[in-house]
């Protein structure tokens, strides 16, 4: 038979046992963020032109390295990233004094009046590339219920690079008539992070998203710069040119 020890030091170490094993908690979720793809150009507008240019949604051009990682949630990030950049193109074509229409997902979706109607059409060639750290997955021992068996962590940054091309064609005939490729500086956010259970991909995706967003705004910058109202109108001038040799 055997016989209780009721010592303090026992009695007290059973109840912090008994406390520890009561505080191991599951993890919150980790939450999706939802990037601002957005830029805010100058207030100043430019005089009225007789110029209708359709827009055109951009379109992904190029792989993004580790990007299985990131999964759903990154391709969620560069579809609302190219969405972004034909509601900004919407903005700059306003300030700039163009008449628009649009946005139309490519130019087969447009119909021969809309070609017709639009003097060019402007769309752009986005070829981004995301970088981010591996996982490193990490065993230890589970001690009394009060840490997790498994810590998931990462270590390094996440890199945005790549390039854009903004290109204005001739609707009707879909040949470009002026291309600007722009090389888009390496941008980086740090990306280490660690977590005790799932989530850390998501963790690492929220933080690449916010390169993403330095990485926008550069690109919507060097958008309005490239975009000037005298060239525009000399582009015009060749697509009128183009359309009647090929006698549209």
């Amino acid at each position: 038979m055997f016989e209780i020890c009721r010592s303090p030091l026992v009695l007290g170490f059973i109840l912090a046992l008994q406390v520890a094993t009561g505080c191991a908690t599951t993890l919150p979720p980790v939450i999706e963020y939802s990037p601002s793809f957005t830029y805010s150009y100058p207030t100043s507008e430019a005089k009225a032109s007789d110029v209708t240019i359709a827009i055109v949604r951009p379109v992904a051009a190029g792989g993004f390295a580790n990007a299985s990682q990131m999964g759903t949630l990154y391709l969620q990030h560069a579809t609302a990233f190219n969405s972004a950049m034909a509601a900004q193109f919407q903005e700059l074509l306003s300030k700039k004094g163009f008449k628009q229409t649009g946005p139309f997902d490519d130019l087969n979706s447009m119909t021969f009046p809309d070609k017709k109607g639009a003097d060019l059409a402007l769309t752009a060639q986005v070829g981004i590339t995301v970088a981010i750290p591996q996982e490193q997955i990490r065993h230890q021992d589970d001690l009394f219920g009060t840490r997790p068996g498994v810590l998931y962590s990462s270590s390094g940054p996440c890199t945005v690079s790549g390039y854009v091309s903004y290109v204005l064609l001739e609707p009707l005939s879909g040949e470009k008539l002026w291309v600007k490729k722009m090389d888009i500086p390496t941008t980086e956010v740090d990306c280490s992070a660690e977590r005790g259970g799932p989530g850390l991909g998501t963790i690492i995706a929220n933080d690449a998203a916010h390169a993403l967003e330095q990485v926008f705004t550069v690109v919507m910058k060097k958008a309005w710069d490239y975009l000037s109202p005298e060239e525009v109108i000399m582009l015009k001038k060749q697509s009128q040119e183009l359309r009647a040799k090929k006698v549209y």
